[in-house]
């Protein structure tokens, strides 16, 4: 139990149903749902398109999402939503044109956009209730109008000059020429029309309308190469999870383009070094984590793409001699150095939790990748484009190289532990880029390894091993940071927190939801 002497936040408790996101008025929404008799899948995707509307700086239906769908005794199924690129986006055209980066605000930057066509795909496939009940509160906010939470009005203001150089994005996300505040009403009439026809037309509505020809010409007028047939050919790709043991535990988790693979490679790691000998707070921890981190983003970066242009055997990687090579690397008393080590960006996202009274649990992750994205917004619909692209790579026989039809190397993945019965003990996930798998394995640790509950799992200091630098959050004791400094991190002390995070215990021998909302966030967990 926490310390009631110091700030922080109690868990969260119910039997019927919760929600945990990083929005209050989506956290309401998903439990709306369900009080409803919507199931987890109904209230999730509710959730997500309030967050589309509400949290425009990390979210919105111009962007991605994955998920994971645990039926109550049924095996896990994989659903992901991230989107392809052009099809004429090809090494040769950037080379031709002398493109040697991606711009985070360039209409290249823009991928398909995937989330629309999944939450679709998912309400056809499990949801109870009509989608336009499911989509009504999203529309309603856009079209009426929300109050700014504090977390998103920051975010706001730190791309106002960005926003302006976009004549539509200019005309929705600014007043005045500046960004939003705290507390002021926003609304997105153009988004409110679009999320209408959507819940009538369904994936026709969004791919195949005059909602495509408006996205298509709008990034056409700005140098794109999308097309309109590029938008009919989005799928949304429903798979079984991968998966790995960790101490009578099975952790669950998408298969590429997704990175869950690093969950796992970074748990089996942990295991092998006996981190969790270590005390929750100590210098070895972090350390050890850090050089995980390493060795694990090594090979993330240097061999992980799309799987239908680029095979990886994921159960080679996570064998017996993979482990022992990637551990040799590792020395308590010595910082590992990586050559290799460099990723394509660190965007940003929103992640949501949903368990029902039938204890059917969704845990999701939507995504329009950097803070607003692409910066570009659709003349007419109101809709914001994510810069998924930024994570390709211009680089002849990489396999994350841009090629057309190709899916991005991502950075969004949602979370799931089953236990030996095949039930779902734990619905989780993690925001901040590509903080997320070292934040996974964080809170995975924080809970199994040393027993904190679900909220102080969340609320624990971070630390982000990247491109050589241990970023730490600055509630990290300082005794830690000197020993840490003394074997050789270079430390950056951060101003902002790192990442975010929701988790929703399901405790079956007593009967309860436990839920934690992460406090680097505006959100909560709530339940009935």
């Amino acid at each position: 139990m926490r310390q009631l002497s110091f700030p922080g936040r109690s868990n969260v408790l119910a039997q019927n149903g919760m929600a945990a996101t990083s929005n209050p008025l989506s956290s309401m929404e998903a439990v709306k749902i369900l009080q409803k008799g919507g199931n987890a899948i109904d209230a999730a995707i509710a959730a997500s398109a309030v967050q589309s509307v509400v949290c425009p700086s990390a979210t919105g239906l111009g962007g991605d999402c994955f998920a994971i769908i645990a039926l109550n005794g049924k095996n896990p199924v994989s659903v992901n939503g991230s989107g392809i690129a052009p099809k004429k986006a090809n090494l040769e055209f950037f080379n031709k044109n002398k493109i040697n980066k991606i711009g985070l605000t360039s209409a290249h930057s823009v991928t398909i956009p995937g989330a629309v066509h999944a939450w679709c795909s998912m309400h056809d496939k499990y949801g109870c209730l009509d989608l336009e009940e499911v989509l009504e509160g999203a529309e309603n906010y856009a079209r009426n109008g929300f109050p700014i939470h504090e977390v998103e009005a920051k975010s706001w203001k730190e791309k106002e000059g960005l926003l302006l150089k976009n004549e539509f994005s200019k005309k929705i996300f600014l007043k005045n020429n500046k960004s939003y505040k705290f507390g002021e009403i926003f609304k997105n009439i153009p988004l409110a029309n679009t999320l209408k026809k959507i819940s009538k037309n369904k994936i026709e509505g969004f791919y195949n309308s005059e909602i495509t020809k408006d996205m298509v010409e709008t990034l056409k007028n700005l140098g794109g190469l999308h097309t309109e047939d590029d938008f009919n050919s989005q799928k949304t790709i429903f798979s079984p999870t991968i998966y790995d043991d960790y101490k009578k535990l099975k952790i669950h988790q998408c298969p590429l383009n997704g990175p869950g693979i690093v969950v796992l490679l970074m748990m089996a790691l942990h295991e092998k070094l006996k981190t969790s000998q270590y005390s929750q707070s100590s210098f070895e921890r972090y350390h050890l984590q850090s050089e995980i981190t390493k060795v694990c983003y090594e090979l993330k970066e240097t061999l992980f793409g799309d799987p239908l242009f680029n095979k990886v055997e994921t159960e080679k990687l996570l064998n017996k001699d993979s482990i022992n090579n990637l551990s040799s690397k590792i020395d308590l008393n010595k910082v590992y150095t990586s050559k290799k080590l460099y990723v394509t960006s660190n965007p940003e996202t929103v992640y949501l939790s949903v368990v029902d009274k039938d204890l059917n649990a969704v845990s999701f992750i939507n995504s329009i990748c950097h803070s607003f994205g692409s910066c570009i917004t659709s003349k007419e619909t109101g809709i914001l484009f994510q810069n998924r692209g930024v994570n390709f790579r211009l680089e002849d026989s990489h396999p994350n190289s841009i090629e057309g039809g190709k899916r991005p190397l991502h950075t969004i993945i949602p979370g799931l532990v089953t236990n030996e019965n095949n039930e779902t003990v734990l619905c989780y996930g993690v925001m901040g880029g590509q903080y997320q798998p070292i934040g996974q394995t964080h809170v995975l640790q924080n809970i199994i390894d040393y027993n904190l509950s679900v909220q102080e799992a969340l609320d624990f200091p971070r630390t982000f091993a990247l491109d050589n630098v241990l970023k730490v959050e600055k509630s990290l004791n300082t005794e830690v940071i000197q020993k840490l400094q003394s074997i050789g991190h270079t430390i950056s002390i951060e101003k902002n927190a790192i990442g975010g995070g929701q988790c929703i215990k399901i405790d079956r021998k007593n009967g309860i939801l436990v839920g934690g909302s992460d406090p680097r966030k505006d959100g909560m967990a709530i339940g009935y």
